[in-house]
């Protein structure tokens, strides 16, 4: 995470802080990011200088109608202050503050294709279960996997990625070819 999406993110946290809204806005960026990661091309029009910056701030407002006006407002800062291409990196600062405030570890979940919520929420479910505690992670896509997961929380790795297993297979039989 870089510096100016933590500040952007702590600004936001701080304010949810101060107002008691913490989880309440921590779901609506949820919810954004989801949108954001379906609609890639939404934050590159948001940044596009085709557009003057009322009309990408009033695209933004129509887009994200529902969404506390703190959130939406701070995104525009974002914007016009050329930080577009942030926008992600900001919702995530903001979400992994809210999962500290909350107790909740974050780590990563790599694979070789993007995953959907429900299999990231059995994911973490079950690792939550092996880590005693609720863990929270983040897709991300390594195509070197091949196929698989593999999950780090902090310094623990937990791989069962087809390429870890083929790895493993090698080692094994060079192992025994050895004896």
């Amino acid at each position: 995470m870089n510096e100016v999406a933590s500040r952007y993110g702590l600004a936001l946290y701080s304010l949810a802080l101060e107002k008691d809204k913490v989880l309440l806005w921590q779901e609506e960026v949820k919810e954004i990011m989801r949108a954001f990661k379906e609609n890639a091309d939404f934050i590159m029009v948001l940044g596009s200088d085709f557009l003057s910056m009322e009309e990408r701030k009033l695209m933004l407002r129509t887009t994200l109608k529902g969404v506390d006006n703190e959130i939406v407002s701070l995104l525009e800062i974002a914007i016009n202050n050329h930080r577009t291409n942030e926008i992600n990196n900001i919702l995530l600062a903001f979400n992994s503050l809210c999962n500290e405030y909350q107790g909740i570890e974050e780590g990563y979940l790599y694979s070789s294709v993007p995953l959907d919520e429900s299999t990231i929420d059995q994911i973490s479910e079950k690792i939550s279960s092996i880590e005693h505690h609720k863990i929270a992670l983040i897709n991300h896509i390594d195509p070197n996997l091949i196929g698989g997961v593999k999950v780090v929380v902090h310094d623990r790795i937990y791989d069962g990625s087809i390429k870890h297993h083929l790895e493993q297979m090698k080692k094994d039989l060079l192992t025994k070819e050895g004896k």
